[in-house]
């Protein structure tokens, strides 16, 4: 039995879905597979509907319809290209079918090419001068939680979400070492040794958080007295940024900032990728080795 999404007004008898999707179980696709390809027929007969003003019938879609739908998962919902790639790898595989079983003539997702992906870009990162200055103006106008904040974005490479999540019971600090358990994606655990910085931002911070009442456990705690948002982390620091001209950055950033120059401090990229809480190496460098604009500029100008 198919699990339908939120797609009033479509007909299961005129999609087919039941006999696809026994199809697909033949042909040994996994259940998470079978459910992805459901919706986004069921999605894509969704948006026939509401962009012809008729009822859909796979016999009548057209290759101008498929091209029409990739160029609105492009130009209005600025989807990224594997979605769309897999969406439109679940439309073909759809008509395929259908093609097969005779109950339309033509696959009018055919000849659809797959839309070539970009080579990412460089991260977003700061140099070591704009990391010195934007940490000498945070400890001389901000407060201790900015500043601890600051340390643990920078020397322990976590991300926004990650920040925000840290409890109380989260680190153990003695006077020589200390440990901070941060909880990344897919609710992975993860223990980061602390650098003397952060264990004494943490420390000067704790002098004032444990005398804030507050049933929230979080070690960051906003004005309201309840956990901080992405957002509302993002914009202390953009408020420091902008205040000695830095732009151009975003919080991870900071993260982008701790990668970098580990591995170019020539820590092993395992051991990088495991403080970053990456998967594996092959992650780390795909993001964090790809060269800044600044970076290639600089290359050119060593030619003779």
């Amino acid at each position: 039995m198919l699990i339908m999404g939120d797609n009033k007004g479509l007909s299961d008898g005129n999609l087919y879905l039941d006999e696809f999707a026994a199809y697909l179980i033949s042909i040994d696709r996994s259940d998470s597979t079978i459910k992805t390809y459901i919706e986004h027929i069921q999605a894509f007969a969704k948006w026939f509907e509401e962009t012809n003003g008729i009822s859909f019938n796979p016999s009548v879609v057209t290759e101008i319809d498929i091209r029409d739908m990739r160029s609105y998962m492009q130009g209005t919902r600025h989807l990224k290209e594997t979605t769309i790639n897999l969406r439109l790898a679940s439309l073909k595989c759809y008509f395929s079918f259908l093609v097969s079983e005779k109950y339309i003539k033509h696959n009018p997702a055919q000849n659809l090419k797959k839309i070539k992906i970009q080579s990412p870009a460089a991260p977003k990162s700061i140099d070591e001068q704009t990391y010195r200055a934007l940490r000498r103006h945070i400890y001389r106008c901000g407060n201790k939680a900015h500043i601890a904040m600051f340390e643990i974005l920078t020397r322990c490479g976590v991300r926004n979400f990650e920040l925000i999540n840290i409890r109380l019971t989260d680190f153990d600090i003695s006077d020589r070492k200390g440990t901070l358990k941060v909880v990344g994606k897919l609710n992975k655990v993860r223990y980061i040794p602390l650098h003397k910085d952060v264990r004494d931002a943490i420390n000067n911070w704790m002098e004032i958080r444990k005398n804030i009442k507050t049933k929230y456990d979080n070690l960051f705690i906003s004005e309201r007295k309840t956990p901080y948002t992405r957002s509302g982390i993002w914009k202390i620091f953009k408020k420091y940024c902008e205040q000695i001209g830095i732009t151009d950055v975003t919080i991870h950033s900071f993260r982008h900032y701790f990668c970098r120059t580990l591995l170019k401090n020539g820590v092993d990229i395992s051991v990088v990728a495991k403080l970053a809480g990456h998967s594996s190496g092959f992650v780390t460098a795909q993001v964090y080795t790809i060269p800044r604009q600044e970076e290639l500029e600089a290359a050119i100008e060593t030619l003779v």
